[in-house]
């Protein structure tokens, strides 16, 4: 597996390509106008108390005050969701879960200071998700004020391996009240590269609360690295070749980082000093054009349409012009090709929430459960949580995958103002219909000597070739001269109605 880090910078915005053999796996777009929240810590003022629902409204400086829930304020509360939640060893969950929340009253009054950490985006009408337990994540550990567990991640599933760092997590002196969890990154590294940055970690957090001690809310306290530096931080580890940077400023500052964190890594930073654009170097600025296509091919010649709706996303498979030896044969290679790519464009455009898969009707049991385990397998190495349901009585595959912020379309799209988000405009048919109804509609209610009605140019000349005699007779019994103009620019759907 070869794996690279494309990393294109410029003053309005940085874009991160992840690459396995050659092929996007992952992207990501930062804005400087638009900077991620989520990680960042804020001194806040509660400025209203929910007691139905458990919950606070804290003002940290945003447009939209953020929501703080009980479980998130009391001992055990959630660490830093967005970027740990994978991390997470089952028995801090579990314990999570089974700890009876108290009353939110008890612990939050009107008008209180309280830091905070944001651990979900400000998403539509909702303001930022947030935690009062401060998180800090390095590079092989996580720091945890107000929680004493020590666990390791999840996913280092070799039992020496755990037991190794068990132990030294269970050797570094810090404070009782303060937790640790091990991330995957630490897997084969050193006590000393362990403990040195669990106290880089520790002092952080000392610095932060000496800065929450002197500001009043509502303020910034801790400002989470940008998009490059989390990459190097969080992606960039030994099994990648290396990491690319296109600025000067940025691989410095990145340079820094792994100096003070990974110093090992550093040589896998490579600067980009070429003229020719980072992305089309590597071959990869085409894929990234079709990114957000609605149809994606798959290599049998079949395809895959992905449509995002407003309460999910719907993802229908079809063989296309692909024939194998019989129909049933053709569906099973076609529904397995599209599950490993369904995975794959889930991490890519980063799609969140409710997700159906439409697979192609297929007779066999086992190939049924041979796709589904195609897309888990597929799915293992995704950070987000997702979570899959079996084959459903009609043949659909309902899933969920964890939202944290705006999909990656969201993000570079708006929905269209011609269309209003529906993806379709009304024909030329449907138009012309439209205009004499709503010209009947005037003429009736008052009389005029004379109306002028601009249209689209096509709409113009298509309803002058086709709907001339229905326009003559309504001028005609309305004593009314119409006179009909073409535009180019106006959209199809505009009409506009000129009197005298």
């Amino acid at each position: 597996m070869a794996k690279e880090i494309i990393v294109n910078a410029t003053a309005e915005e940085n874009r991160v390509a992840v690459l396995n053999n050659n092929k996007i796996e992952e992207f990501y777009v930062e804005r400087t106008s638009a900077k991620r929240l989520v990680g960042s810590v804020y001194k806040g003022r509660v400025e209203s108390i929910m007691a139905g629902i458990g919950a606070a409204f804290v003002n940290i400086g945003l447009e939209k005050n953020g929501f703080l829930y009980v479980d998130d304020i009391i001992e055990e509360g959630s660490p830093y969701i967005d970027l740990l939640d994978e991390e997470m060893d089952d028995e801090h969950r579990k314990k999570d879960r089974n700890t009876p929340p108290p009353k939110i009253t008890d612990i939050l009054k009107k008008g209180q200071e309280i830091s905070v950490q944001v651990v979900k985006e400000p998403l539509g009408t909702k303001g930022a998700r947030l935690t009062a337990h401060i998180s800090l994540p390095g590079r092989y550990l996580v720091f945890m004020a107000h929680d004493t567990h020590k666990g390791i991640s999840k996913k280092i599933s070799d039992p020496k391996e755990r037991k190794r760092l068990k132990a030294i997590i269970d050797e570094i002196n810090l404070p009782n009240n303060v937790g640790i969890i091990v991330r995957t990154a630490a897997v084969n590294h050193t006590k000393d590269e362990l403990k040195r940055e669990a106290v880089y970690l520790y002092n952080l957090y000392r610095h932060v609360e000496k800065i929450a001690s002197r500001k009043s809310a509502p303020s910034l306290i801790h400002e989470e690295y940008g998009l490059i530096q989390r990459i190097a931080r969080d992606n960039l580890t030994e099994d990648v070749n290396f990491m690319i940077i296109d600025s000067k400023q940025e691989y410095k500052k990145t340079h820094v980082l792994l100096r003070m964190m990974s110093p090992k890594i550093r040589s896998k930073l490579k600067l980009h000093n070429s003229p020719q654009p980072i992305f089309e170097k590597f071959n990869i600025a085409s894929e990234i054009e079709r990114i957000f296509d609605r149809r994606v091919s798959l290599p049998s010649k079949g395809y895959i349409i992905i449509e995002p709706t407003e309460g999910l996303v719907v993802i229908d498979v079809n063989t296309g012009s692909f024939a194998g030896k019989s129909p049933e044969d053709t569906t099973y290679i076609t529904n397995r090709e599209a599950a490993v790519e369904i995975a794959r464009q889930l991490k890519l455009r980063d799609i969140g929430g409710i997700i159906v898969v439409d697979f192609i009707d297929m007779d066999s049991k086992d190939h049924r459960q041979s796709v589904l385990q195609a897309l888990l397998n597929a799915l293992k190495n995704d950070k987000a949580r997702t979570k899959v349901l079996n084959f459903s009585q009609i043949g659909l595959v309902e899933m969920t995958r964890q939202r944290m912020r705006k999909s990656l379309e969201g993000v570079s799209y708006n929905t269209c103002p011609y269309c209003g988000g529906r993806g379709t405009v009304k024909s030329l048919v449907t138009m012309s219909i439209e205009v004499i109804r709503l010209l009947e509609k005037r003429l009736k209610a008052e009389r005029y000597k004379k109306v002028q009605v601009t249209l689209n140019a096509n709409l113009k000349d298509y309803i002058l070739q086709n709907y001339k005699k229905a326009l003559e007779l309504l001028g005609r019994n309305s004593r009314c001269n119409i006179i009909v103009n073409g535009e180019a620019h106006l959209h199809v759907e505009d009409v506009r109605v000129n009197i005298g």
